[in-house]
């Protein structure tokens, strides 16, 4: 049975990285131009790490990142963000997702009662089982799942910005 794990942000890194304009990512992917430029404020000492969450519904990659995701889900599109503060002439390129969502959800699955968010994730591995990195449809949060397989290939190239968590599978 393939093992999965749930993308979550890594909330050791103080990133200090802002959007200037957080409109941006309620544009929906398919009226988003192939290529765009995000001006952000950061530090000096900000990080721009691989999984860059500067929104919480759409994490931005890594060029490194992306080219792994690639091999791994050839469903997943990707368009061009160009992150620039011009305070300290810095400019970083980045790729918005567009990654498909999958109904992974076994009958196991608890949700809190009053708000339908997700008490206890288990995976159905007969729906998942040909995936590797996809988002998870049917809960009202943002989860990215990667199987063993591409959480492997990420952690072998030292990428930065995220944390793996085991998820459940029946």
């Amino acid at each position: 049975m393939r093992h999965y794990y749930s993308v979550l942000d890594d909330k050791r890194i103080s990133r200090h990285i802002k959007p200037v304009n957080m409109s941006f990512f309620k544009t929906p992917f398919v009226r988003m131009l192939p290529a765009q430029v995000l001006d952000v404020h950061a530090t000096a000492d900000a990080e721009f790490t691989d999984w860059l969450p500067l929104s919480t519904s759409q994490p931005l990659l890594s060029d490194p990142m992306k080219r792994i995701i690639e091999l791994y889900n050839t469903q997943a599109r990707f368009k061009q963000v160009y992150l620039v503060n011009r305070e300290l002439s810095r400019q970083e390129l980045y790729w918005i997702p567009s990654v498909p969502s999958v109904d992974g959800i076994s009958e196991q699955t608890e949700f809190y009662a009053h708000d339908q968010t997700l008490k206890h994730l288990v995976l159905d591995s007969q729906k998942v089982k040909e995936h590797h990195f996809f988002r998870l449809s049917g809960v009202r949060e943002p989860y990215f799942i990667v199987s063993l397989e591409a959480a492997e290939s990420l952690l072998r190239r030292s990428l930065s910005g995220f944390q793996l968590q085991k998820l459940e599978i029946l």
